[in-house]
This record gives structure tokens, C-alpha cells and sequence, in this order.
């Protein structure tokens, strides 16, 4: 039976959204939101997720060794103009995979560094660009265990955020979407991710939000073509303007050669 091998898929801690101050107020920084220029955010996150059961090439479930990871990242967005941001996340990764694949990782987890720039905005939307390189983790489809850590990437995106409402509560959606090239002999991926956050009080956020990979077409059977796509659901705080929590969590819904992984995440923001 085919193998498969440690994955770990997006979850978006940069991703996540936080209304700053008064409704309909873009976030510091979010998404499609790049800071302006000498203010930024500082996100320290952790992960951590297990499963022992995955989806096979037609996107059955079926039984696999038992996986564990842990990850914690540093992600710091800063504003170099009022339209261009700096961005990089160094990120470390323990991840095992038992019996019989006895298989373990540490190292680098999915680390990157780039820039995001906004090309239009009115008073409710933006539009910005992305392009970020850096080294995979262990993230590989069926057959890609730690072979495929530590192999260079270049991600390049299109963001839209925008501000709404639901009903009298301030509200916003972000969609990103882009391709990323990878180094070795993983194949490219396809990415798009969605967030949607709406604040129940003026400090507490409830957030949703779906990360989705489709990986080309493989004709090599130790990297085969692959799909995984993620649900996470958390709830931030605002304990003043400058620090904020994140409490969360995420499934599998769906895939293709993947882990089907549940887990939990918890992030500390601060502006500066």
C-alpha cells in the first residue's frame, strides 16, 4: 500500500484578520492589508495537529501511521512605504510518523520571506500582490516524507480584502489566491485561501476560514499529484490596541493524498 508520508498544510496564522479600532478600519496587518509605512505586526504562533488516517488517490479515507506535528513560527510584516511591506517568518517543526514508516523531522518548518505590495484601495477594498521565496518543511504528497524538507519554493499571489457588515456587526473577507513553485520533485501547487471574520463585541473576534491546495499533475510515483483542503475556526481577542490572542482550531475536510489532520492553534500579536 502506498504510503503517506508527513504533510502539513497551511493555516494561515498570517492570514488572520483583526479590525483595528473603530468598524470598517483596515487591519494592521492581514492579508490583502499591508501596514503603513514604520508600523508592522509581530505574529508568534504554534501548531499542533495529529491524525492516523488520511485520504488515498481518490480521496477515500483510509488508515495510516500515526502522525504527530509540531510547529512554532515568527511572522513579522513591516511597512517600508505606505504600499510596500516587508515580510518574513522563520518557523521550526518536529514531526513523526510511526509504525512501520518510522519516520521523524526537525528542522526548518515552512519558512519565508518576501514582499506584498497594494496596487489599489478605496475606502472598504484593497488589492495587493505577493511574492515571497524560502524552504519547505516537511509538506510532501504520498511518498514525500522528509526527503522533501528544506527544498527552496516560490510562492506568488493576488489579495483582496474588503470591509462589510453582518447585520450591525463590523465584518471583512479576505481571498488570496497564487501558485507556488517548488524546488526538488514535489510538483507545484495551487493555493487559495478565504477568511472571513466578523466582531461580536468591539474586542472579540470570531473568525472562519478554508485553506486549499491543489498540487499539477505527477507522473513520479514517490511525489504524486495531491489536494488537501482545511477548515479552521478561531476566536481572537483584543486585550488593548497594541496585543491581541488567537485561539483556534482545524480539520481536513477534503483531499487527495494527504493526511486527514485535526489540530489546534494559538497565536500572540503585537503591533508596534
Amino acid at each position: 500500500m502506498r504510503r503517506i508520508a508527513i504533510r502539513l498544510g497551511a493555516t494561515g496564522i498570517g492570514l488572520a484578520a483583526l479590525l483595528a479600532g473603530a468598524p470598517f478600519v483596515a487591519p494592521a496587518r492581514a492579508g490583502a492589508w499591508t501596514p503603513e509605512a514604520g508600523q508592522g505586526e509581530i505574529i508568534v504562533s504554534t501548531l499542533f495537529d495529529q491524525s492516523n488516517e488520511g485520504f488515498n488517490q481518490v480521496g477515500r479515507f483510509t488508515p495510516t501511521p500515526l502522525y504527530r506535528n509540531f510547529m512554532a513560527s515568527v511572522r513579522v510584516a513591516y511597512g517600508v512605504t505606505d504600499w510596500l511591506a516587508a515580510l518574513v517568518k522563520p518557523a521550526l517543526q518536529s514531526a513523526t510518523l510511526g509504525a512501520p514508516a518510522n519516520q521523524t523531522y526537525t528542522g526548518f518548518g515552512d519558512s519565508e520571506m518576501g514582499v506584498e505590495a497594494r496596487v489599489w484601495r478605496d475606502d472598504t477594498s484593497v488589492v495587493s500582490v505577493q511574492a515571497t521565496t524560502g524552504l519547505t518543511g516537511v509538506i510532501g504528497a504520498a511518498g514525500n516524507g522528509p526527503s522533501s524538507a528544506n527544498e527552496a519554493f516560490y510562492d506568488f499571489r493576488l489579495l483582496l480584502g474588503k470591509n462589510v457588515s453582518l447585520g450591525a456587526l463590523p465584518a471583512f473577507f479576505d481571498i488570496e489566491a497564487g501558485y507556488r513553485l517548488r524546488g526538488g520533485a514535489a510538483p507545484d501547487e495551487g493555493r487559495a485561501d478565504l477568511t472571513f471574520g466578523v466582531y461580536v463585541t468591539p474586542k472579540i473576534m470570531l473568525m472562519a476560514q478554508s485553506f486549499n491546495i491543489v498540487s499539477a499533475p505527477s507522473r513520479n510515483p514517490n511525489f504524486p499529484q495531491w489536494a488537501q483542503s482545511k477548515a479552521q475556526f478561531s476566536l481572537v481577542y483584543q486585550f488593548d490596541p497594541v496585543w491581541r490572542v488567537q485561539v483556534g482550531g482545524f480539520t481536513t475536510v477534503a483531499g487527495k493524498n494527504a493526511y486527514r489532520e485535526s489540530g489546534a492553534v494559538l497565536a500572540l500579536w503585537r503591533r508596534f
